[in-house]
Order: structure tokens, then C-alpha cells, then sequence
């Protein structure tokens, strides 16, 4: 069995563009967007830019989507328009570190949160909660896709009810003057600090994207895929810039700046401890819905790469009882754990550095739309994206400036995600030659 089974509505899909990004960086980035700019009107700013880039991706996606409605998402969409050399190294990093490296690290955020409510000393600790969190999402994905669906909708309604409470009761009350802050961050200089708070921000707006990488699920792609975008997308914008509003209005700047927990922070100066409780087990639900969509979504992306021949022919397999691309995810699953145990679970510092990776392919994947209108014209379209070309061009030039941040902000990591393209190069041109060599032999 090598074809995937069309079960998703708008419902879940929307609900999977939401869960794909509302992870676990609304609980922590925005304090970091605070400690590299001034005031709360350029934080509310780069807050909005962000949200703009979303929609604008979004409805880039959505034509592509709708276009194009195979597993993969961008993989399809590079693949189509640019070549397999490019589409390989989508894949490539997605398997090496943007994908699995994520879902390892976030999976450590999710122990780090359990840990404050239940001793975890008898399983490994924060590790050992993180591998078991992986293994179990694997599993629950492996068994098919409305399993995965089922989960991932459970944990972001959760995460949108919790997040839509905090911010009505943060409007609704006033918490008076915002505290003191002893030592209040100072800010750096201007430009050094958008170009950080600008990559903390499409760190917290990227996901959107993951719900195209399951199109080969969606029931009837070409009208449910953009609207599940639309709506995904709008719940998105309010929640970021209605929790940014809150956090600023009830903590100022300089104590968003100064805070480790911001959501915490804010429930518990609002209405108490039992706030800042409740919204620390929300953070904790999100974050683990989120280690599931990054399962669920990123495997789709392997697959499609195994189907193509282009990296292990294995992964392209559908399971013939469960339907999912079960080699694919035991393989990121598996991956994620290798990288888990292999770096202590200490990569929160590696993953901003391949932010840039992962805008590269962004960014791609959007300037796709220009070139499919123009070498495929004849491929059918039940969407076009809005204010063409200038909104995908606009989309495109966000992709640039963020890829230009990331080296900016974080040199090293940038240079360590350059250094992993330039060896999925090389692998990619030893594979094709050895089948060129291989075809000749026979």
C-alpha cells in the first residue's frame, strides 16, 4: 500500500494549522522580543510584522496547497519548481535537525513543565520524560492518522481555551501599575534588536505551513485546504497579538523583559497562584499537542522523499492496516531520540540557529507560486492567492530579511545549519551518481 487515506475536514486541518504553530513559544518569546527593543509599541510592532508575514504565507501556501494537494507540503511545491536538489535538502534538514530537533527539544519543555507537579526522578528524569513522550506520540501517530488528529485537536482546543481565557481576563481587569523591575534588561541597539526579536517572532509564526505537509489526507484539498489556512491563521494573529497586549498591559516592558515565564507570570499577578498554576499545566498541554502535529505533519515530509526515491525508498510505505507512513515516523521518531540522548537534551541554542534553515525553505517554497504560473499554467487552481504578486513577494522578502537575522542574532548556530546544507549537498550528489553508475552496469 504506497497511497495515503483522504480523513481530514476543515475542522481538524484548521485545527492542525493552529496546533502547528501555537506551540510553546507564545509562552516564552515574547519576553525575549521585549529584551531586545525599547518599548511596548515596538513589541506590539514587530508582533503585528509577524502576524502579516503569517497571513501572507498562508494564503501563498494555500494556492500551492490547493494546487498541488500532496503529501509533502513544501517538499512538493520546491520539488516541482526548483528540482529535486533543492527539495532533497528541504527534506534533508527536516530530518536532521529542523523537525526532529524541535520535537527533542520542545519534548524536554514538556518534562521540565511535568516536573513541577510530579516527581519524575524514577523515569530518567527530564530525559527520560521526553524520550517516553516521543515514543508514545510515535506509537499513537504510527496507529493512523485520525488517532494523531484526534490528539492534536483535544490538546489545541485546549491551548486556544486557555489562551482566549487569560487574554479576556486580562482585558476585563486591570492590574494597576505594572511592577518594578530592579533590574530592568536595556535594550540593545535598535537595529540589532529588531533583527532579534524579528527571529524570536518567526520562530513563535512558523507551523502554518504543516498542515499542507498532510494535503494527502484532506477531504476535497482544493476548498479545504485554503480555508483551513484562513481560519487557522486569523485565530492565530488574535490569540499572538491579544496575549502580547495582556503580557504588556499587565507586566510593562521592563517586567515582560524580565520575566522566565511569562503567561505564569501574568495569570498569577491577574488572579493569583491558582492563575499562575492553571496556565503553567496550558503551557504544559501545548506543548506537548505540539510535539504530536510536529509528528504527525513532519513525517508526511519523509515520505513524500521516499516515495520520490530521493533518501531511504522505506519511508515512502503505508502501513496496509493503519494507513499512516509508519517507516517515516519511526524514523523521525527515532532520529528525535537520537539527538535527545546524543546532546543531553540541550538544543534550544542549535534550533535558533537553524531558524534560518528552515526560512530558507520558507521562503522557497512561497517563490514557488511564481514559477509554477509560469511553467505550469495548465495545472488547475481552485484558489489563487490574494493581491498576487505582491503578497508572496512581500512573503518572499520577510523570508530574506529573517534568514539575514538569524545570522545576525545567532553567527555560530547559523554557520553549524550552513555547514549541515553543504553536507546534504554532498550526500545528495554521491546518491545520484551511484545510481548513474548502477544504471550504466546493467
Amino acid at each position: 500500500m504506497t497511497e495515503l487515506r483522504r480523513e481530514l475536514g476543515l475542522f481538524s486541518a484548521a485545527l492542525l494549522v493552529v496546533g502547528g504553530i501555537i506551540g510553546s513559544g507564545i509562552f516564552f518569546t515574547p519576553a525575549e522580543t521585549a529584551r531586545a527593543l525599547p518599548t511596548s509599541g515596538w513589541v506590539l510592532a514587530i508582533w503585528t510584522v509577524g502576524g502579516i508575514v503569517a497571513l501572507a504565507g498562508a494564503l501563498t501556501y494555500a494556492e500551492l496547497g490547493a494546487m498541488l494537494p500532496e503529501a509533502g507540503g513544501g517538499y512538493v511545491y520546491v520539488r516541482e519548481a526548483f528540482g529535486r536538489l533543492p527539495a532533497f535538502l528541504l527534506g534533508w534538514m527536516t530530518l536532521l535537525m529542523i523537525a526532529s530537533g524541535a520535537i527533542a527539544a520542545v519534548a524536554m519543555g514538556f518534562a521540565g513543565y511535568l516536573e513541577r507537579f510530579v516527581p519524575i526522578d524514577a523515569v530518567g528524569g527530564r530525559i527520560g520524560v521526553a524520550a517516553i513522550t516521543i515514543i508514545a506520540l510515535t506509537i499513537t501517530n504510527y496507529l493512523g492518522v485520525k488517532p494523531g488528529t484526534v490528539t492534536a485537536n483535544i490538546f489545541t482546543l485546549s491551548k486556544i481555551a486557555a489562551l482566549s481565557a487569560l487574554i479576556a481576563i486580562g482585558l476585563a481587569l486591570s492590574p494597576g501599575t505594572p511592577p518594578l523591575v530592579a533590574a530592568a534588561p536595556v535594550a540593545p541597539p535598535l537595529a540589532n534588536g529588531i533583527a532579534a526579536a524579528f527571529v524570536a517572532v518567526l520562530f513563535t509564526i512558523g507551523g502554518w505551513q504543516q498542515t499542507n505537509m498532510v494535503a494527502g489526507e484532506i477531504r476535497d484539498p482544493g476548498r479545504t485546504l485554503p480555508k483551513a489556512l484562513a481560519v487557522g491563521i486569523g485565530i492565530v494573529i488574535a490569540v499572538y497579538l491579544g496575549a502580547n497586549i495582556v503580557y504588556l498591559k499587565t507586566l510593562g516592558r521592563d517586567g515582560l523583559a524580565a520575566s522566565t515565564a511569562v503567561a505564569a507570570d501574568t495569570a498569577g499577578r491577574l488572579i493569583g497562584p491558582a492563575g499562575a498554576t492553571a496556565i503553567t499545566v496550558a503551557a504544559m498541554l501545548s506543548i506537548f499537542g505540539f510535539v504530536n502535529v510536529a509528528l504527525l505533519t513532519n513525517a508526511r515530509v519523509l515520505y513524500a522523499l521516499g516515495q520520490d526515491g530521493a533518501f531511504l525508498p522505506s519511508a515512502g510505505k503505508v502501513h496496509p492496516k493503519f494507513g499512516s507512513p509508519h517507516i517515516a515516523l519511526v524514523m523521525l521518531g527515532g532520529w528525535s531520540l537520537v539527538l535527545l540522548v546524543a546532546t543531553r537534551g540541550t538544543i534550544g541554542t542549535l534550533l535558533s540557529g537553524v531558524v534560518f534553515a528552515d526560512w530558507i525553505f520558507f521562503g522557497l517554497g512561497a517563490a514557488s507560486v511564481f514559477v509554477l504560473r509560469r511553467t505550469r499554467p495548465e495545472l488547475h487552481r481552485p484558489y489563487r492567492v490574494l493581491g498576487y504578486p505582491w503578497l508572496p513577494a512581500f512573503f518572499v522578502l520577510s523570508a530574506v530579511v529573517g534568514i539575514i537575522s538569524a545570522y545576525v542574532a545567532a553567527l555560530r548556530m547559523s554557520l553549524v545549519g550552513t555547514a549541515m546544507l553543504a553536507v546534504g549537498v554532498v550526500l545528495y550528489k554521491w546518491r545520484s551518481a551511484a545510481i548513474a553508475t548502477n544504471s550504466s552496469a546493467r
